[in-house]
């Protein structure tokens, strides 16, 4: 699919109330419209929390706004839930309202509020992010646990599946963003992790994107290998242009070749911080035409590209009023580089 310049979010707002999220989403989005994760109406909304159900041995005190593995409950648990993979079980996997209330009313109300849409998105936390974050009742990360890091990876493939189908319900065209922050500790001396490994868990969410006929997207705000992601089997590459556009540029040859298998590029040039007080929809757009023109320089037509417009990142931690003016300066954005005003 080609994309022009098309607008749509990362996943996570502030806002507490579903209804006017939606309306807020179909207001300004209208060609990608999005689900919204909604952190600040519920703890099981928060971006680790929304995706735990049916992992083995996790513990959620919502009441302490804590999640971690009980290691000894993970091992008495792993079997059963490897049993429920294995027999393609999604009712098993499924994210349930309460942790998903945005998904269920997006679904409900698509089609009284849909406008001239490509395609729907939608979002998960990759493996890579969850298995760092994750801990145990030990304080260490769940991804040095080779079996839960195992099983915690096929249970979001299940989950994303199950979320491909359920949109795909209510429009044939479905894509889905795998949430990577986690990837700038790519090669960081504080981190150490198997990074073979790590992208086999990757790669293995991303084949169950496109294995439901999805469109596979990966969102990461911060620097990283970028060679190692644009090798990767996806269809959109979302980045935090704001801030990295010259660090991503510097793989001429690997964005030439990513482009070249017909990737398209969301290009994260609208800042969800406070920068947004400084920045208007004109110094934005001659920001990103600056970025063109880098891609100019390294032989890639910019006119060839497809590119998709995004905030930076999630706006879960922003207040209403800034997510809000976020929202409207991107739908700017893009209709300035789509020549509608």
């Amino acid at each position: 699919m080609k994309f022009n310049f098309d607008a749509t979010g990362i996943g996570s707002v502030p806002f507490r109330e579903t209804g006017f999220a939606l309306s807020v989403i179909f207001n300004n989005f209208q060609s990608i419209p999005f689900w919204p994760q909604l952190p600040k109406r519920s703890f099981l909304e928060s971006m680790y929390v929304q995706y735990s159900e049916g992992l083995p041995g996790i513990v959620v005190d919502s009441a302490r706004k804590t999640i971690h593995i009980d290691t000894a409950r993970a091992m008495r648990e792993m079997e059963g839930a490897y049993t429920k993979y294995l027999e393609g079980d999604m009712e098993y996997f499924k994210i349930s309202k309460d942790h998903a209330e945005g998904l269920y009313a997006f679904i409900e109300e698509f089609d009284t509020r849909r406008g001239a849409v490509k395609c729907i998105k939608g979002h998960t936390t990759g493996p890579i992010s969850f298995a760092l974050t994750i801990t145990n009742e030990n304080k260490q990360a769940v991804m040095y646990d080779k079996d839960t890091f195992e099983v915690l990876t096929k249970a979001l493939c299940m989950k994303v599946r199950w979320q491909v189908r359920e949109l795909k319900k209510i429009f044939p065209s479905v894509m889905i963003f795998i949430d990577e922050p986690y990837l700038v500790s790519i090669g960081s001396s504080f981190v150490n992790i198997n990074v073979e490994d790590a992208f086999s868990k990757l790669d293995e969410v991303i084949a169950a994107v496109k294995e439901e006929g999805a469109m596979a997207g990966l969102h990461c705000c911060g620097n990283t290998d970028w060679p190692l992601l644009l090798k990767r089997d996806l269809d959109v590459l979302n980045f935090d242009a704001y801030a990295f556009t010259k660090e991503l540029l510097l793989y001429g040859a690997e964005l030439k070749a990513f482009l070249g298998r017909g990737g398209a590029i969301a290009w994260g040039i609208v800042p969800s911080s406070e920068a947004i007080d400084r920045e208007s929809a004109g110094s934005l757009v001659k920001k990103f035409t600056e970025g063109i023109k880098m891609l100019t320089d390294k032989g890639i037509s910019g006119e060839n590209v497809s590119s998709i417009v995004t905030p930076s990142c999630g706006l879960g931690t922003l207040d209403d009023t800034a997510a809000r003016k976020v929202f409207e300066t991107l739908r700017n954005v893009s209709f300035q580089l789509q020549g509608c005003e």
